[in-house]
This record gives structure tokens, sequence and C-alpha cells, in this order.
């Protein structure tokens, strides 16, 4: 015959107050500080690459570390959307594209001017000459009209050299007014 204890819990109660368990729940409470803390360290990584202010990333680790767990879901929801570098990014690559709408800019008066333009309008300076075969403008150092693979003139390529020197020649007179 089997002698049946009084308490149906006592199995329970006897894993409860086990060695193996008290082990267990140490082992779960270091697991749980060091998942804390690591929580903190990368919401200080994530701010340093998302935050000027180091106010504002000492703020964001405050939080992380005052309210375990949940200050890195508040964290999630109030950091920016973006890396600082992405943002430099996109700021540099919006200036290159305005300045490509914005056009060529002539090399005398720096005004704008367009690709195909043969003079500037605003100083009548030769930027290109037209093709002798096509008629199409000529970048002043090809050798060859790309249009249609007739030889640029070399009277083309000296007009351009001149008109460097003449560039030149001003802007020294403008730097150095004794001349």
């Amino acid at each position: 015959m089997t002698f049946l204890s009084s308490d149906p819990f006592q199995s329970a109660s006897d894993f409860f107050g086990s060695t193996a368990w008290s082990i267990a729940l140490l082992l779960i409470q270091v697991f749980a500080v060091a998942l804390w803390l690591a929580l903190a360290y990368w919401v200080y990584q994530d701010a340093r690459r998302r935050f000027e202010n180091s106010g504002a990333i000492s703020a964001c680790v405050a939080i992380a570390l005052i309210i375990p767990f949940l200050g890195a879901l508040v964290y999630l929801f109030i950091r920016p959307p973006e890396y600082l570098t992405d943002a430099h990014d996109r700021e540099l690559e919006t200036l290159a594209l305005e300045s490509q709408v914005e056009g060529l800019r002539c090399p005398s008066c720096e005004g704008v001017v367009g690709p195909r333009f043969l003079v500037c309008p605003n100083c009548t300076t030769s930027l290109r000459q037209p093709c002798r075969r096509c008629s199409e403008p000529l970048d002043p150092h090809w050798q060859v009209c790309p249009y249609c693979a007739a030889p640029a003139s070399p009277t083309q390529n000296r007009a351009v050299e001149e008109t460097r020197v003449e560039r030149g020649r001003r802007s020294d007179v403008t730097e150095n007014p004794e001349y």
C-alpha cells in the first residue's frame, strides 16, 4: 500500500525549494541584468550615430537605464529615422542634383548657360563652336565631333586657349591692381 501525503503540492514545493531552482533563478536574474545593460549600451551606440547633441544622447541612455527594457522601446519611438551620415549623404546628393538642374556656368561671368549654348547670353563669351559638318555644339576639348565624326578644327581649340588666357589676365588684374 502506498502512503499518500496530506499536501498535494508537496512535490512542487520541494522543487521550488531545491538548489537547482535557486541556481536557475540566479542565472535568469544575471541574464536579465546583462540584457538590460546590453540594451542600454545599444541605445548609447545608436544614439551617437543619430544625434549631434550630447545632451540628447545622455537623456536617451538615462531613459534606457532608468526604465529597464521599456526604456529601449521608448527610445525606438523617439529616435530620428536616419543616421547622421545618411542625412549628410542625402544632403550632398541633393546639392549635386540641384547643381545639375541649375546648369553649367560661364567661365567668364559665372552666369547659367545651357549644355548646347554656343555663347554666353550674359557676356557673349564664346563657349563652344558649332561643328562644320552637322552644326552641333562641340566641347572645346573635343578633337572630333561625337555626332558626325568630323574632326574639330584647330581654330576652335585655339579660340578656347585664347579665352583661357584672357580670363587669366583678367583675374591677375583684379587680384593685383598694380599691373
